[in-house]
């Protein structure tokens, strides 16, 4: 799966659109290609509730009414929504035509007590603004005893994972317990924005896969922005920080670990210690707007899913990281939120 670049221009009303690297997808396992997995029974109230956000979406795109926006988001998601209802406009001679979700499928996770959270998947133009329809995992928290879309993913190229529907999620812990998944992912990533090539070692707990390695990786495409901007006499950072939003872990069919899904905030700051006066920076990304006429500094925020693949800690390794097993990215989505330039 290709994802488009960072974002070169300003945002308005619902772009909740792809963001940040391009990148290709490594293969998570146990995919099941392009269908999503099979429907659970029984979700009349889920699907109701999806279609229910669905239709509160439609009217925050079509009307700029955000009137419903803590009723159908929460975590990440609400945090998307704020900052696009405050870019919101509408001229008054445009019309806007409302987004389709089809081929919903509901799957409820395998829980103990009731179930707080169920994933969605089905091809919408919610995340294209319109423009094209695209294969996503909607995932909904109950929270204030209402559904709320908390997350969403687009497909992996190997295909959604096989999510546990029934009986009783594993009871041995994963190789990276839920509570360190954002620490432990802010931590890799900002280190692979440095442009460095990764190791092993770095990255632990997690895989050395084409998130991390490769011409497509953040870190290759780190190094060849970095590269870019230094050539052109401007300095390029960034980093990953968490986020207060909650991680969430999935158990994965036949008790072989969870498929975690976690939010994080991105950041980029760009220096010209002289002052840029063209409409792009060296790499190529539109300089923010508003712009003033000679632009010294720009800060660059998106909120980011990252999903994985966490198998469960082999017996032999109770403590720690066991040898060899590695938590493997496979999932990404990204929206900005802001842009800064001064």
């Amino acid at each position: 799966m290709k994802r488009t670049g960072r974002t070169p221009t300003t945002l308005t009303a619902l772009t909740l659109a792809t963001a940040l690297l391009s990148l290709t997808v490594a293969a998570c396992g146990a995919g099941n290609g392009g269908s999503p997995p099979p429907a659970s029974a029984h979700t009349t109230a889920e699907q109701a509730a999806t279609w229910h956000w669905l239709s509160e979406t439609n009217q925050m795109w079509t009307r700029n009414d955000f009137a419903a926006l803590d009723q159908v988001t929460t975590a990440g998601m609400r945090t998307i929504y704020l900052a696009e209802k405050r870019q919101a406009s509408l001229p008054s001679n445009a019309s806007r035509v409302g987004f389709q979700l089809t081929g919903l499928s509901i799957t409820v996770p395998c829980h103990t007590g009731a179930s707080t959270v169920f994933v969605a998947y089905g091809d919408t133009d919610v995340f294209d603004l319109g423009s094209a329809m695209q294969a996503m995992a909607l995932v909904f928290e109950r929270t204030g005893g209402q559904w709320k879309l908390a997350a969403a993913v687009q497909r992996p190229d190997q295909g959604w994972p096989a999510l546990c529907t029934r009986g009783t999620p594993p009871a041995a812990p994963a190789e990276l317990a839920p509570g360190d998944y954002a620490a432990e992912l802010a931590r890799v990533l900002t280190h692979a924005m440095t442009g460095v090539t990764e190791t092993a070692t770095a990255a632990s707990p997690f895989a050395v896969n084409d998130f991390l390695a490769g011409s497509g990786s953040i870190n290759a495409q780190s190094a060849r922005q970095i590269s870019q901007d230094r050539r052109g006499g401007v300095a390029f950072t960034g980093r990953f920080t968490q986020t207060p939003n909650s991680t969430l872990a999935l158990p994965l069919a036949g008790g072989r670990g969870f498929w975690v899904i976690g939010t994080l905030t991105q950041s980029g700051f760009y220096h010209s210690a002289t002052g840029l006066r063209a409409k792009n920076w060296p790499d190529g990304n539109q300089v923010a707007t508003p712009r003033p006429a000679v632009v010294h500094q720009e800060t660059d925020t998106f909120i980011t899913t990252y999903t994985a693949i966490d198998p469960l800690r082999p017996a032999a390794h109770p403590a720690g990281h066991a040898a060899g097993a590695t938590v493997a990215l496979d999932g990404f989505f990204g929206w900005p939120v802001a842009a800064l330039a001064s």
